[in-house]
C-alpha cells in the first residue's frame, strides 16, 4: 500500500560514479550575485560531463536565454545517446547529506504526482508550496523541462514526523544495503552518500507507513484541523519554483492526452528528495534582502511613507521598544533599523517583502536579490548603491500550521540552512 500521489521513481546515474563529483553541481538559484563562484565550477568541470551543462543558473539569466536552453537540450540528447547515463531499476534511493551540522540530512528520493499539487493561493491539495511563486522565475525553468528528455530536480518535500515513524526506520532496514556512490561534493557541499534498495520487504513497509501518514484523520489528529479543511501531507522544502515548472509542463502535455494515458505518463510526476522536517539536522534560516541599483535614503524614506500610509508608526531611530518590530539594514558604511510599532503580531519577512514590492514597482530600476547568511549580506551591503535588509529565522515547527492557516508565505522566507547546503542536481529521471 502507498500514497496515491507517489511513485517509485527510476533512477538515471552517470554510468560511471567516478565522474559524481564533476557530475553534481548546486542549484541553479543559488550563488546569484557572486558569478565568480559560477566561474570557478566552469573550470573546475571543464570538458567533463556535468549538470553544470544541463541546467541554467541565474546567474546567467538573460533577455534572451534561448541559445543556453538550446545548448541544454542537445547535451541532453548527446548523453542519453553515448550511454553516459545509466537507468536504475525501479526502487528508492536513501541520500545522507553531510554539512557537519553532527548528523547527516537523511532523504529518499520518490516521484510525485503533479495532479495532487498546486501552488496557487487556496490550495486544498496533498502537496502545496510553501512561498509565493516569483512568475518570472518559471519560463526559463519550463522552457527547459518542455522539450528535455528527462529532468534534474533540485527539490526537497518535507514530511511533518515528529515521532520520526517514517524515514528513520526505513535507513535502519536498509543500513546494511550496498553503497550506490559516497563522493564529495564540489565548492565546500559537504559529503554525500546513498544506498539504492530495491523493491521489498523495507520498501513496502515503508510505503504502507507514509499512507497510514497520509491519511486524512491522521493529518486532522496532527494539527486538529476540521473536516472542511484539506489535509496537508507534503511541502516544499526547496523548489518552489522548480515544481511550479513541473507543473506548468504537466499541465501542457496533458492537454494532448486521453485520461487513460494521462494516468501513466511520466510527466505527471516529479523527482524531490523527502526530508523529515523534524529531523535535527535541518535548520531554517532567514533569507535576507539586498536592494540593488538603489540611493539607501530614498528607500528607506519610502518604506517608512509605505507603513506609515499602512497604519503603523515607522521612524529610522533603531530602537527596541515594547510593542516594536526592528528591520535592521545595512549600506556602505552605514547601518541602522527601521522601527515600527503597531506590527508585532506580524510576520517581519512578509511586513518587509509587502514594502519593498511596492517600492520596486515604483522604481523600476531597482533591483533585489535574496541572501543567504548574516556575513554574505553584510559584505554584499557594503557597496555604492546598495541597501541589505537583516530578517530574523522562521521556525521549523510553525511551517505545516502556517500553510494550513494562511497559506503560502512570503517569497524566500526561509532557507535549509546555508546557500551550500541546497541539494545538488545529481540523479534524473527519464519524463519523455
Amino acid at each position: 500500500m502507498q500514497p496515491a500521489c507517489i511513485q517509485l521513481p527510476r533512477l538515471l546515474l552517470p554510468a560511471d560514479r567516478a565522474t559524481l563529483s564533476h557530475w553534481a553541481v548546486i542549484a541553479c538559484d543559488q550563488f546569484t550575485a557572486e558569478p565568480s563562484y559560477w566561474a570557478q565550477i566552469e573550470a573546475l568541470v571543464g570538458t567533463d560531463p556535468s549538470c553544470l551543462r544541463l541546467t541554467l543558473p541565474e546567474v546567467y539569466l538573460s533577455a534572451d536565454d534561448t541559445p543556453r536552453i538550446t545548448a541544454i537540450h542537445q547535451t541532453m540528447d548527446t548523453y542519453l545517446s553515448a550511454g553516459l547515463l545509466q537507468e536504475l531499476d525501479d526502487g528508492l534511493m536513501l541520500i545522507e547529506r553531510d554539512c557537519d551540522r553532527g548528523s547527516p540530512r537523511r532523504g529518499v528520493l520518490l516521484a510525485f504526482d503533479l495532479d495532487t499539487y498546486d501552488e496557487r493561493p487556496g490550495a486544498r491539495t496533498p502537496i502545496r508550496p510553501t512561498e509565493s511563486t516569483v512568475t518570472e522565475r518559471v519560463p526559463a525553468r519550463l522552457a527547459i523541462r518542455a522539450q528535455a528528455p528527462f529532468e534534474l530536480p533540485h527539490i526537497l518535500l518535507f514530511v511533518d514526523d515528529p515521532a520520526h515513524t517514517l524515514l528513520e526506520p526505513l535507513f535502519s532496514a536498509c543500513a546494511d544495503m550496498p553503497v550506490c556512490y559516497d563522493f564529495t561534493l564540489m565548492q565546500g557541499g559537504g559529503h554525500i552518500k546513498s544506498r539504492f534498495v530495491p523493491i521489498g520487504d523495507a520498501v513496502d513497509a515503508f510505503l504502507t507507513r507514509l499512507s497510514e501518514h497520509a491519511a486524512p484523520e491522521a493529518c486532522r489528529a496532527r494539527y486538529g484541523f476540521s473536516e472542511n479543511q484539506a489535509p496537508l501531507v507534503f511541502a516544499t522544502g526547496d523548489g518552489n519554483h522548480s515544481m511550479a515548472a513541473a507543473k506548468a509542463h504537466w499541465e501542457q502535455v496533458k492537454r494532448g492526452l486521453t485520461a487513460e494515458q494521462a494516468l501513466t505518463h511520466p510527466a505527471r510526476f516529479v523527482l524531490a528528495e523527502l526530508v523529515n522536517l523534524q529531523d535535527e539536522s535541518i535548520c531554517f534560516e532567514a533569507v535576507h534582502r539586498l536592494l540593488l541599483n538603489v540611493h539607501a535614503d530614498d528607500a528607506l524614506a519610502f518604506l517608512c511613507a509605505y507603513f506609515s500610509s499602512a497604519g503603523l508608526s515607522c521612524s529610522l531611530d533603531g530602537h527596541a521598544k515594547p510593542k516594536t518590530l526592528l528591520l535592521p539594514f545595512y549600506t556602505q558604511g552605514r547601518s541602522g533599523a527601521l522601527s515600527i510599532s503597531g506590527a508585532e503580531d506580524a510576520l517581519p519577512v512578509a511586513l518587509l517583502q509587502e514594502a519593498i514590492d511596492a517600492f520596486l514597482r515604483a522604481r523600476p530600476e531597482v533591483q533585489i536579490d535574496f541572501i543567504h547568511g548574516t556575513d554574505t549580506l553584510l559584505a554584499l551591503s557594503d557597496a555604492p548603491a546598495r541597501l541589505g535588509f537583516l530578517l530574523p529565522d522562521f521556525g521549523k515547527d510553525l511551517l505545516f500550521p502556517y500553510v494550513l492557516n494562511h497559506g503560502v508565505l512570503p517569497r524566500k522566507t526561509f532557507s535549509m540552512g546555508t546557500a551550500l547546503e541546497k541539494r545538488y542536481y545529481l540523479e534524473g529521471r527519464m519524463i519523455r
